[in-house]
């Protein structure tokens, strides 16, 4: 579960490289582009040229290299027909991803029913990180989750004009569900399946991260049940959970 910065690209397979050319490429293109738009808009007269080379020959010389931007549009650079879905890339968030239940379901206290909710929070989880949307998915967990401050994270991301490429999170079952009496909690050890993510910001810094080391990829969700709900409350490894006692 270990995240590193994507600029040891060594670490990354070709695929992965690709796409982090893509996007350094579209944000240079488009700034590229702004800057010529720019400079075309205006059109100086002979004298309106001496004066403003004199006057900016009195100011500290500054980089004329303009600052990258990305501007958020369709992946694959054009609108995905409706109810095809289409994957985040340089260009653009992904497009038609299915969308959760409204609402958690109501689910039996057994492993069964933890193992529905689980998957219902997945397709929220997921969807969130595609959209900018976590609302369904905050409906799955509480405060405590360490998950909460990723979905905040997440939804300003979006509201910044920035958006997400790959980083989808699948999860398996790893051992039994086991209740703590005493703190009134279920766990279930989990193994987290990613691989690559790249969080693209609108002034055009990416922030890539690789799972370069699986190590600590098990751990124990934790869980509460009530009412006929099952929500998460955390999550802990093996020696945390061991430290506690």
């Amino acid at each position: 579960m270990t995240s590193i910065l994507l600029t040891r690209r060594a670490l990354l397979n070709s695929g992965t490289l690709l796409g982090i050319g893509a996007l350094l490429a579209a944000c240079g293109q488009q700034a590229a582009n702004e800057a010529g738009a720019s400079a075309s808009s205006t059109t100086a007269t002979p004298s309106e040229t001496a004066s403003a080379s004199a006057a900016a020959s009195e100011l500290p010389s500054a980089s004329t290299t303009p600052k990258p931007v990305m501007t958020r549009g369709y992946s694959g650079n054009s609108k995905a027909p409706d109810g095809e879905y289409r994957k985040a890339d340089a260009y653009g968030p992904a497009q038609n991803v299915q969308e959760p239940r409204k609402e958690p379901a109501q689910y039996s206290e057994t492993e069964q029913g933890l193992y529905r909710m689980m998957k219902d929070w997945l397709v929220s989880h997921n969807y969130g990180i595609q959209t900018g949307d976590c609302s369904y998915a905050f409906k799955y967990i509480t405060k405590d989750a360490e998950e909460y401050g990723f979905y905040q994270y997440i939804e300003s991301l979006y509201q910044r004009g920035g958006w997400t490429v790959d980083g989808l999170d699948s999860y398996q079952p790893q051992g039994p569900l086991i209740y703590d009496e005493a703190k009134k909690k279920y766990r279930m050890l989990h193994r987290r399946f990613w691989s690559t993510v790249m969080y693209v910001e609108p002034d055009g810094t990416l922030n890539m991260e690789a799972n370069t080391d699986t190590s600590d990829d098990t751990f124990y969700f934790l869980f509460t049940y009530s009412d006929g709900y099952w929500k998460i409350v955390g999550s802990k490894s093996d020696e945390e959970l061991q430290n506690e006692k």
